[in-house]
């Protein structure tokens, strides 16, 4: 194997850039040249990755983040082009590079690039699948283990994650049935009255609780909803989005109002959660995607 320059590009996002990660060391643990590049801002999230961080140029006003990534790939010269926006595939044409979309639950198939690569298992698809399968390797960034995780939970824990803090009330109001303990960390809204069965912590990260979780509750957060699939547990998902519909309709989620907290535990979403893990899991790893991009 010749060892090749692989640039990565992400929109100035972390969900996105997170997305690439498990490639990004896939490739260069083979061996490759790897780079993310970013804008300025952008960068110190790049190198909390472990990656080498290429900063593109502001430049004057004019200057798009697709005309920069162009600009440092004229000067770079990669032979792949590895992105989940379309700024890549414009780059990888100024260069002649392979341009590769990876995409994810809200993406769809991008006909312009010469290599696609779909995060989401073909059955939560519409329409099947939207490139080659990729298997989904969930990545938060670097976390530490929080002391509370340390200790053996008495019940079965759930993952309590809201971007909106007004859902906290009503979540809290309907727990008297459910037999688990919810565990979050956030700052909850001025007077709201912390239930028994809800742990308050410092620090819940995704990658370190997880798999210590029976479910999780989220308000459509699809990164978190994408990786509750690969670990193969029931969720619910208190706003509606397409993934969550494609996630109930396989027989693993919930959609809609809080009250479906207390059948998280059912075997049937279990049942349904556990397919979508083993479907997820012979899908082809980061590795092999690596091996086939270089071949």
């Amino acid at each position: 194997m010749i060892p090749m320059r692989v640039l990565l590009a992400a929109p100035s996002s972390t969900a996105r850039l997170h997305t690439l990660v498990p490639l990004a060391w896939a490739l260069r643990t083979a061996g490759h040249d790897v780079k993310i590049a970013g804008r300025p801002a952008f960068v110190e999230d790049i190198l909390r990755t472990g990656c080498v961080a290429a900063e593109l140029e502001d430049g004057d006003a004019e200057l798009t983040e697709s005309a920069a990534l162009a600009e440092f790939a004229r000067l770079w010269r990669p032979a792949v082009v590895v992105s989940n926006a379309p700024a890549g595939i414009a780059a990888a044409r100024e260069v002649g590079a392979k341009a590769v979309r990876v995409l994810g639950p809200q993406d769809e198939l991008d006909a312009a690039a010469d290599h696609t690569f779909d995060l989401v298992p073909p059955s939560l698809r519409d329409n099947g699948p939207s490139g080659d399968p990729l298997r989904h390797v969930p990545y938060f960034g670097p976390v530490e283990i929080p002391n509370w995780l340390r200790r053996k939970a008495r019940r079965a824990r759930i993952l309590l994650s809201l971007d909106d803090p007004s859902w906290y009330e009503s979540v809290f109001s309907v727990l008297s049935d459910v037999d688990a303990e919810l565990v979050c960390a956030a700052e909850l809204p001025a007077g709201l009255a912390l239930p028994q069965k809800v742990k308050l912590v410092d620090s819940a990260p995704p990658a370190a609780v997880l798999p210590t979780c029976a479910a999780v509750v989220h308000d459509g957060n699809e990164t978190l909803a994408l990786a509750a699939v690969a670990y193969g547990l029931p969720q619910l998902s208190l706003a509606e989005s397409a993934f969550g519909t494609r996630v109930t309709a396989a027989g693993a989620g919930i959609s809609g109002a809080a009250e479906g907290i207390s059948r998280l535990t059912d075997e049937t979403l279990r049942a349904g959660a556990d397919a979508l893990r083993a479907e997820v899991a012979a899908l082809p790893a980061p590795r092999a995607v690596a091996a086939a991009l270089a071949s």
